[in-house]
């Protein structure tokens, strides 16, 4: 991003809202990694805010009039949905019926719709296929950016033995998961180059892990295609 267009104010900073639930909101929140990383790269600032509530679903959200609201008044550029993590595969229907809806809903007030593809259960891995399709499904209907967080857990669990991104109970994210999350929709959304010498980690985790995890957040996405058909 120039910095002069930045400073004459002909560009604006990117202004995202973060939905979802406690996989979005552990660990001090996963927008505070994607701004940390953001704002370590770039010369100007990401602006950043949350609506989050735990073992949230999007049948929940979009019966939030607060968050409506929101959506509607607050300039977003983009929007993030994470849906509950069990919905895609428990429940389909719902996830599609709602998540479409608030996908329309934030399309129709000039923002970007994306959805933050979960991850499976730490004892339950096939759930990530029925996450992958799920999200994928809802990306291709609403033409809109699926960040693949989901698939990039699953690189750390067959590759990295040594790092684990869930915390004790096996389903919510360590600081290793937010963080490897936080770079997939770095990327994903806001185009930026995890892999700069300047890049932001947290103090918990060491230079080693959090190398580990930028490239695999880079495959991950370098290997992440959407479909394009064969989804209804």
């Amino acid at each position: 991003m120039t910095p002069i267009l930045v400073l004459l104010g002909l560009i604006s900073a990117p202004n995202i809202l973060f939905v979802g639930n406690s996989y979005t909101f552990g660990n001090g929140g996963l927008w505070v990694y994607v701004k940390e990383i953001y704002d370590s790269l770039e010369s100007d600032t990401l602006s950043v805010d949350s609506h989050t509530s735990g073992g949230a679903t999007f049948e929940n959200h979009w019966n939030n009039q607060s968050l409506l609201e929101k959506i509607e008044h607050g300039d977003w550029n983009t929007v993030i949905f994470q849906e509950q993590s069990c919905m895609p595969v428990i429940n389909p229907s719902l996830t599609y019926l709602y998540g479409d809806s608030l996908a329309l809903l934030t399309a129709s007030y000039g923002a970007e719709p994306v959805f933050l593809m979960t991850w499976a259960r730490k004892n339950d891995p096939i759930m990530l296929e029925g996450l992958r399709f799920g999200y994928s499904r809802m990306g291709f209907i609403n033409n809109s950016t699926v960040a693949p967080c989901g698939l990039a857990f699953e690189r750390i669990r067959r590759f990295h033995q040594e790092i684990d991104p869930y915390a004790g109970d096996g389903a919510h994210p360590s600081a290793c998961g937010t963080y490897i999350a936080a770079c997939v929709i770095a990327i994903t959304v806001l185009d930026c180059d995890v892999l700069a010498p300047s890049v932001w980690k947290p103090e918990e985790i060491s230079a080693e892990e959090a190398e580990i995890l930028r490239l695999e957040a880079v495959q991950t996405c370098s290997n992440y295609f959407q479909p394009s058909e064969g989804i209804q």
